[in-house]
């Protein structure tokens, strides 16, 4: 498949886990991919990697959170790639916090990443698809959004900001021909989970026995999904919220 041949993509977070995964299915359907990510030495290899399958790849580190490093980050990339057409916004922290330890301090921090975050590359990218007048943005929520699951309070209130805001994009970039969709994946299985949390494995055969497909979540499922909701088929789906976790709970 080549939906996004001639296509020019930028991920945010896309250097490790689900991000890369994304960035990579992306890049396998002809899409040129800019990745950016905290970690430089990440970001290096994805593109790297990238490149070595035969990919048009750029790569620029920053932290999301910073609003004058991510637009610098971002616009950097636009003129490596000579555009933009995809935004996905994969950047993320997700601590596990008790309530009782809960904060502002803590709320702020994750706001920043994972709401502000992706407004702000929202806003770097939007001139340009609307002077294309086309444009294709994929934020991320979270399943835990849809349940209140602790510990996670601050986590989940992003998520629900990030969905609301992608219902309003939907309406701001309609009429230039620019979409917005949210991902909302389940518990899906990457190193990172699996390096912050001792219990993982007891957590995953709790949630898969509670699931219609009764397997664990991979980043290559949400991957499909952002790769549908970014190419040209689904333009008329915008405003929509896609949970992908295998049948965990139903919207």
């Amino acid at each position: 498949m080549h939906r996004f041949a001639g296509r020019l993509a930028i991920v945010t977070g896309g250097a490790r886990g689900i991000g890369r995964a994304v960035a990579g299915r992306l890049a396998d359907e002809g899409a040129a991919v800019g990745i950016v990510d905290l970690d430089a030495a990440a970001v290096d290899g994805a593109v790297a990697s990238l490149r070595a399958g035969g990919a048009t790849a750029a790569g620029a580190a920053a932290d999301v959170s910073d609003e004058d490093a991510a637009t610098a980050a971002i616009g950097d990339l636009v003129a490596a790639l000579g555009g933009v057409d995809v935004l996905v916004t994969m950047a993320g922290v997700y601590p596990w916090v008790p309530f009782e330890a809960m904060s502002a301090d803590v709320l702020r921090r994750v706001l920043d990443v994972n709401l502000v975050g992706t407004l702000t590359a929202v806003l770097s990218v939007m001139p340009h698809m609307r002077t294309a007048r086309y444009g294709r943005i994929v934020t991320v929520g979270s399943g835990t959004f849809l349940i209140g699951a602790p510990p996670q309070s601050a986590y989940i209130a992003s998520k629900a900001g990030v969905v609301g805001l992608t219902r309003s994009l939907a309406n701001e970039g309609g009429p230039d021909g620019i979409t917005a969709n949210c991902v909302l994946p389940g518990l899906i299985e990457t190193e990172h989970l699996k390096e912050q949390h001792d219990g993982a494995d007891e957590l995953f055969a709790q949630v898969v026995r509670s699931q219609a497909v009764p397997r664990r979540g991979r980043p290559a499922d949400v991957a499909a999904a952002v790769a549908y909701l970014a190419s040209e088929e689904a333009g008329f789906v915008t405003g929509q919220s896609l949970l992908v976790g295998g049948g965990d709970r139903f919207l």
